[in-house]
């Protein structure tokens, strides 16, 4: 069984870099990890073995994973979500100048 942290972060780079994958490995990667679809019921569907549905699933999360490390995209994305939640929280508190000093920090990392 696959760890539910894994299928997470494998979901969310199928959602970031899903379309540099084959066709049939991206719908692979969604059915398996976005619906829970069982190996044995990929394979039938697309009519080969459960091992090759395998295969292809962990051929297409080292893909993603080696697509993220060079790109870091997931790192960004996290880093604007965490940021942004920051400043709204300043904001929720009447904070503008925090907030502003955060969204300008943003920025920075950003035009990097």
């Amino acid at each position: 069984m696959i760890d539910i942290n894994e299928k997470l972060i494998v979901s969310e780079l199928l959602g970031i870099y899903g379309e540099v994958l084959t066709p049939h490995q991206a719908e692979m990667l969604r059915m398996y990890y976005d619906c829970d679809i069982s190996l044995f019921e990929i394979s039938e569907q697309f009519g080969i073995s459960r091992q090759a549905v395998r295969d292809a699933l962990l051929r297409g999360a080292k893909a993603l994973k080696d697509m993220d490390d060079k790109l870091k995209f997931k790192s960004l994305i996290d880093t604007v979500r965490r940021e942004v939640g920051g400043a709204a929280d300043l904001l929720d508190k009447g904070d503008t100048a925090g907030a502003q000093n955060a969204l300008n920090a943003l920025l920075d990392v950003l035009e990097e």
